[in-house]
């Protein structure tokens, strides 16, 4: 970064930011935490960002109260698909310490080439440019976000960043081969354009569509098989074409509500769980049964957790952060709801991080390799 970028009160700043992402976990290098206290993220929202449906602008020189915006741990939201927007989706710079956790996950080493799916602001890349020193290659489909992106890591003085207009599906071969790629964007499974451009030795973190959300997997390749492991709890817009095909027998989330109807809830049929443990739950019933997904219906609280088992035209039964679980229709389903949740405990409350699965396609017609085989700890789970 240049030395124009920043001044004393905002290097501060910038610092006691990448040190509460440290205290938080998120962070555990310190060449993680320089680029974070060092790239300066206020540089990287073009214009401004949105908030409860209002626009934020963000000018040149932003006062307190906008720097305490964006130099704390939230994602803000730089374009939405409307007609004065030319980037015509939404398109964010995503929560730092998902971005910080996603970073460590890719075991940086200066000198490492990589290729970012999806530009967002273009932080991401410059937070990898600042860490690697090496060229970064961002691509997206959007010549607007490609634009931004390019003007942002020139505004924050990084030369390493070379931002491009290309089909995330298809990766950059022209750049490659990358020792480390990562995708931030909701897919359903990998590319092999990537695994084509990927070093050997290399590895892709990539969010990875999963019981109706996003966990991020780190994926190698280990022989001739294709293992991809838990990372941590996470959720991104979702990619669009070839990227997001799904699989026979898994659940896509649903997108609108279940129509209104009465809930039956059992009490305390599960542990109450804080923090992440709600996901590692989720994530784990992903790993089981892909009738896991999320559904969202009123009388429940979104907030509480809305893990669910769906089966269209039979019913669907929650399990929520209360540990109450809630179903509708056949009370079969909850039945195995409450199984699967007493399974899990019974484990010890296995982690993401506890899961590993085998990735593969069935044919050439299938777009990407999905993860097929999970297991937990050497122990082979049922799919």
């Amino acid at each position: 970064m240049t030395d124009q970028t920043t001044s004393p009160s905002l290097t501060a700043r910038m610092a006691a930011y990448a040190a509460s992402l440290r205290e938080r976990g998120a962070i555990r290098t310190s060449p993680v935490e320089r680029a974070f206290a060092t790239v300066p993220r206020h540089l990287f929202l073009p214009g401004g960002y949105y908030t409860s449906g209002r626009f934020v602008p963000v000018p040149a020189e932003p006062g307190d109260e906008l720097l305490d915006r964006i130099y704390s741990d939230t994602a803000l939201m730089t374009h939405v698909p409307t007609s004065d927007d030319a980037a015509g989706r939404y398109s964010s710079t995503s929560q730092p310490r998902v971005i910080a956790a996603m970073l460590e996950a890719l075991l940086l080493a200066p000198g490492m080439k990589v290729l970012e799916i999806g530009a967002g602001t273009g932080y991401n890349a410059s937070l990898i440019a600042a860490i690697t020193g090496a060229e970064v290659v961002t691509i997206d489909v959007s010549d607007v976000i490609v634009t931004e992106a390019a003007r942002a890591a020139e505004r924050a003085g990084e030369k390493n960043v070379t931002a491009l207009t290309a089909d995330g599906y298809l990766g950059h071969p022209a750049k490659g081969p990358y020792d480390r790629i990562v995708v931030t964007c909701g897919v359903t499974g990998i590319s092999p354009h990537w695994l084509d451009q990927l070093a050997e030795g290399g590895q892709i973190v990539v969010p990875v569509a999963h019981g109706g959300f996003h966990p991020t997997l780190c994926v190698r390749r280990d022989g001739q098989r294709l293992i991809g492991h838990g990372v941590m709890s996470s959720d991104f817009m979702s990619a669009a074409g070839p990227l997001y095909a799904w699989q026979d027998g898994q659940t896509p989330a649903l997108t609108e509500p279940l129509p209104p109807q009465p809930l039956t809830t059992w009490e305390n049929a599960g542990p109450a769980l804080e923090g992440d443990a709600y996901y590692d739950l989720w994530f784990y019933l992903g790993t089981i049964t892909g009738r896991t997904t999320r559904a969202y219906i009123d009388g429940l609280d979104a907030a509480l957790g809305m893990a669910c088992l769906h089966e269209p035209g039979r019913g669907t039964a929650w399990i929520q952060r209360t540990g109450h679980l809630h179903h509708v229709g056949d009370q079969g389903l909850a039945n195995d709801l409450k199984a699967l949740v007493h399974g899990w405990v019974e484990l010890g409350q296995p982690g993401i991080t506890d899961h590993y699965a085998i990735l593969e396609r069935a044919s050439d017609n299938e777009t990407v390799f999905y993860p097929v085989d999970w297991h937990l700890r050497q122990h082979r789970q049922h799919a």
